[in-house]
């Protein structure tokens, strides 16, 4: 067998990630074999970034960081600093037998490494990730469409988090390229003692009788965490016991906090900011339902929705939007309930529904629980990792 290099390649990183930098950070975390990183010094955040790469990562050897600077999707004046960087490495590295790439985007991440692909040929394997909205984006720019076309020309492979990404995807490449594998959750971390989720839900200050919705999300149009708050004013107008409790930052988060004083329902609404990711799970942990009915703004949309499969490791029901990867992320009538995330009556039926049917609430709990955990990143990245080997790698 030759020898084969994993690389996790991803301009952004811990510790500022998103969803799909998460994605990826565990298929390098829980990936068989020995990776690496190429990722991004942020100097505003030396401390923290230190203090992460000095830790433990599973099957992760080492964390290579540059002075990457990305400032447009497009071609600049950095994209070929970028790529300089990257040259340099891949030529130190001289490549001895093959190296797999994982790529967390079509740009600006693979559009970087395809003169390194014309030169290394066969040897550099490239996979890159489609999260959705990228392709929406894409198809606004004669440049982005042309860019995005050339990066998954030279990917060996596309793994897609969703069907509905995958559809989007196939207006820049062939079918034959792309595999569809849904997103994970480190189920285990989500499964804490009962009295740890209640000592976490009382430091909220509500009630024990109230029913909690929550949203784990950046604070921007498409997460709709508008309609929610006013969705829950109505709701608690006709005697619910209900209260909103938000995670994360964001433009809209000024919006909302105004908006939760005009329907002056602040009393119910309890915004947490930006948390750590052990705030996030025993907030999870100790709400009730997850709510976050996303819709699309512009091109913007939820390609899948990594906190609904971490909602239902804590046990708990979601109500999501019926756009983009939402319906897979969620088994309908099952794990939760999949709603026109514009229509405010569809909203508030389905958080009625589960508020009041409280033994229904609870069985749906139970099996998005089953069904997190058979999405484990352990499983996931298995899928991921027997797709990637028939590629001819080994």
């Amino acid at each position: 067998m030759k020898k084969i290099d994993n690389i996790i390649f991803s301009f952004d990183f811990f510790p500022n990630i998103g969803g799909a930098h998460l994605w990826l950070y565990e298929v390098g975390r829980n990936w068989p074999e020995p990776t690496i990183v190429l990722t991004s010094h942020f100097p505003m955040l030396v401390k923290s970034q230190e203090t992460f790469d000095s830790l433990y990562h599973g099957a992760i050897d080492e964390i290579n960081r540059f002075s990457f600077k990305v400032t447009s999707w497009g071609i600049d004046l950095n994209f070929f600093k970028n790529f300089w960087q990257l040259f340099r490495f891949f030529e130190k590295k001289r490549c001895p037998g093959q190296v797999v790439v994982h790529s967390l985007r079509t740009i600006p991440e693979t559009v970087s490494l395809l003169f390194i692909k014309y030169v290394l040929k066969q040897k550099l394997k490239i996979i890159t990730y489609a999260h959705g909205e990228e392709f929406l984006v894409a198809k606004t720019s004669r440049q982005l469409k042309l860019l995005t076309k050339l990066a998954l020309k030279y990917s060996d492979m596309v793994i897609a988090n969703s069907y509905s990404t995958k559809k989007l995807v196939l207006s820049f490449c062939s079918e034959s390229k792309i595999k569809v594998v849904h997103l994970g959750v480190d189920f285990a971390s989500y499964q804490l003692p009962s009295v740890e989720r209640e000592t976490w839900r009382e430091n909220w200050g509500f009630s024990k009788d109230t029913i909690i919705l929550i949203t784990m999300a950046r604070m921007e149009p498409r997460k709709n965490q508008a309609m929610v708050l006013k969705a829950l004013t109505e709701l608690r107008k006709e005697g619910l016991p209900l209260a909103y409790v938000l995670g994360g930052e964001g433009e809209e988060e000024e919006r909302l906090k105004r908006l939760a004083r005009d329907l002056a329902i602040q009393r119910w609404v309890k915004f947490l900011g930006r948390i750590s990711e052990e705030e996030k799970i025993k907030s999870f942990c100790a709400a009730d339902i997850h709510v976050m009915p996303s819709v699309q703004i512009g091109p913007m949309i939820e390609g899948f929705g990594i906190v609904f499969m971490e909602a239902a490791a804590a046990g708990m029901p979601s109500i999501g939007g019926c756009i983009g990867g939402q319906p897979e992320a969620i088994v309908h009538e099952k794990t939760g309930l999949v709603i026109d995330g514009h229509d405010i009556g569809q909203i508030k039926a389905a958080i009625k529904r589960l508020v009041i049917n409280v033994e229904e609430r609870k069985q749906m709990g139970q099996e998005a629980r089953k069904w997190a955990q058979e999405h484990d990143w352990s499983n996931v990245v298995q899928k991921i990792y027997t797709i990637v080997h028939k590629l001819g790698v080994n």
